[in-house]
């Protein structure tokens, strides 16, 4: 009986299985899976994984580098629309207060310069002979002993005579 119980075992440990088949057309399948795999590793294997590391840093430097230049060009876009808006009498004056404005770096909230109604303030105190006369002003004339502040100043000077 103890020999029976053995065979038994060992029976049960071993189970008979038949070497499984394939056609010819499974071999060339899971061949050309595994040549496919191959490749796959082998790529992986000769990537330069610290140069692609070193691009893409460099990549990011110019993602930042083009984002901070696109955000200076709106910057200075809405400076010179803001300066061109003050309606100044020429191209010196206008440098010179979009330096003015630039020095401060004052920022914009929207399309409103923070800060920028001040230097402007200043600015025509000291030159206000900078801006061009509203248009829209109603001219008078000498009856009030002074000319009129939208006048140029060959008319102010006419005024200041008598004229």
């Amino acid at each position: 009986m103890a020999e029976e119980t053995k065979k038994e075992q060992t029976a049960e440990q071993k189970p008979e299985t038949a070497p499984k088949t394939y056609t010819e057309e499974q071999y060339k399948a899971l061949e050309n899976q595994l040549a496919e795999a191959n490749k796959t590793i082998k790529s992986y294997t000769d990537m330069d994984i610290e140069g692609i590391k070193k691009s893409a840093e460099e990549w990011e430097q110019k993602a930042k580098q083009a984002q901070a230049d696109r955000d200076a060009f709106e910057y200075n876009s809405k400076l010179q629309t803001y300066v061109k808006g003050l309606h100044l009498r020429d191209d010196v004056y206008e440098a010179h207060v979009l330096n003015l404005l630039k020095e401060k770096e004052l920022k914009f909230d929207g399309d409103k310069l923070i800060g920028g109604e001040d230097v402007v303030q200043q600015f025509r105190e000291s030159h206000a002979d900078a801006f061009t006369p509203d248009r829209n002003e109603q001219v008078s004339g000498a009856t009030s002993g002074k000319a009129p502040e939208a006048m140029d100043g060959i008319s102010k000077a006419f005024y200041a005579n008598g004229g």
